[in-house]
C-alpha cells in the first residue's frame, strides 16, 4: 500500500544509504592508498591468508576488513529500499491506471 510517509521515509532512508556507503568508500579507498591494492585483492589476501602477520598492520587490516563488510551491508540495504520503491511506484501506477480505466464510459 502507498502512502506519502512510506515514501518519504524509504527516501530518507536511501539518503542515509547513500550518505554511509560515500562515507565507507572513502575509508577504503584511504586504505588502498597507504597499503597500494584495491580492497578486492586486499579481502582476497586477508581472507586466504596470504597477507603477513605484520603487528603493525594488524589494525589496518581488521578496520579494513571491517569497513569492506559494512559497505556490503550498506549496499544491500539499500538495494532492498530501492527495491521497494520500485514496488511501491509501479503499484501506484497501476492503481492510477485502473482508476482511470474504470471512470472511462465508452
Amino acid at each position: 500500500m502507498h502512502t506519502d510517509e512510506f515514501e518519504i521515509s524509504l527516501l530518507r532512508e536511501l539518503k542515509v544509504c547513500g550518505n554511509t556507503i560515500q562515507r565507507i568508500k572513502k575509508t577504503l579507498t584511504l586504505m588502498e592508498q597507504k597499503h597500494r591494492k584495491t580492497t578486492d585483492i586486499f579481502i582476497d589476501e586477508y581472507r586466504t591468508g596470504r597477507l603477513n602477520d605484520d603487528p603493525d598492520n594488524k589494525d589496518d587490516y581488521s578496520a579494513w576488513e571491517s569497513s569492506y563488510e559494512s559497505l556490503m551491508r550498506w549496499q544491500e540495504l539499500e538495494r532492498q529500499y530501492q527495491e521497494q520503491l520500485n514496488i511501491m511506484k509501479i503499484s501506484v501506477k497501476k492503481s492510477s491506471s485502473a482508476t482511470k480505466g474504470s471512470t472511462e464510459v465508452p
